[in-house]
C-alpha cells in the first residue's frame, strides 16, 4: 500500500552520478508530484588498468558504469552478460551482444557461462562473480552539495532514491543525527536497503530495476 502524498511541493534527493541522476530525474518530473534535487555522491573514474583477455569469451557486467568504462579502454566487443535491461541496453548501444539478467547478482551469477568469463566491476564491489575479475572503475566519494544539505537540515527533503549500496553507505554517513521524521527512503533491492542503518525502514522496490523504483515513487507521490 502506498503513502500516497498529495501535496505538490515535495523534494526526491537523488545521489546517483551526475548523468545518471539526471536522466531519472527527467522520468520523476514526468510520472510524480516530487520535484528531484541532484547531488552526486560518487563520481565515477576510469583506472588506470588494461585489461588481459587472454582465455576470456564473455564480460560480465553489474552496472552501466561498468560497460561504459570498458568500452572507453578497450575496444573488444566480447558476448556481454548484464546485471539488468537498462545495463544491456547500455551494452548493446556500445556494440555488445548483450543478455540481460532480471535485475541483481545472484540471477546474473546463474546464466554466465561456466568458464572464460571476466566480470568488470568498480573498486567497491559486493560480489565478485568469476575467479577472472577486475575493478576498472572507482567510484569516489563526494558529500552532499550546499543546496542538498540545506534542505536536509530544513526537513525539506521528504524522500530519497538509493540505487546502490555504496550510495546508500554513503548518504547514512551524512544523515543528521536526528532524521526528519518525514524522510523516506527508497532503495532499489535489499541489498541497497542492507547498506542501511538498523532502524531505518525504507520502502524497497519490487523488482531491482530503476522503473520498478519509479513506479513506487509514483504511487506514493502521484503526479
Amino acid at each position: 500500500m502506498g503513502y500516497k502524498f498529495k501535496s505538490k511541493c515535495f523534494r526526491l534527493l537523488l545521489t546517483r552520478p551526475r548523468a545518471q541522476a539526471q536522466g531519472f530525474a527527467e522520468q520523476v518530473r514526468a510520472a510524480t508530484s516530487l520535484t528531484p534535487v541532484i547531488s552526486p555522491m560518487q563520481k565515477i573514474r576510469a583506472l588506470a588498468v588494461e585489461p588481459d583477455l587472454s582465455g576470456i569469451t564473455a564480460l560480465a557486467f553489474t552496472s552501466k558504469n561498468g560497460v561504459e568504462t570498458f568500452a572507453k579502454i578497450s575496444k573488444s566487443r566480447l558476448p556481454a552478460y548484464c546485471v539488468g535491461a537498462a545495463t544491456a541496453k547500455r551494452a548493446r548501444a556500445l556494440g555488445f551482444d548483450a543478455k540481460a539478467a532480471s535485475g541483481n547478482a545472484d540471477d546474473l551469477a546463474k546464466i554466465l557461462p561456466e568458464s572464460g568469463v571476466l566480470h568488470l566491476h568498480g573498486q567497491y564491489v559486493r560480489q565478485v562473480l568469476s575467479p577472472n575479475h577486475l575493478a576498472i572503475y572507482d567510484q569516489i566519494a563526494l558529500p552532499l552539495n550546499p543546496e542538498a544539505q540545506a534542505h536536509l537540515t530544513n526537513n525539506a527533503i521528504h524522500a530519497v532514491a538509493l540505487f546502490s549500496p555504496r550510495s546508500a553507505a554513503l548518504f547514512a554517513e551524512s544523515l543528521p543525527e536526528k532524521p526528519a521524521t518525514n524522510l523516506v527512503l527508497y532503495t532499489l533491492s535489499e541489498a541497497v536497503a542492507a547498506a542501511l542503518p538498523k532502524g531505518l525502514r525504507p520502502r524497497i522496490a519490487p523488482q531491482p530495476s530503476a522503473n520498478a523504483l519509479l513506479r513506487l515513487l509514483s504511487a506514493d507521490f502521484p503526479a
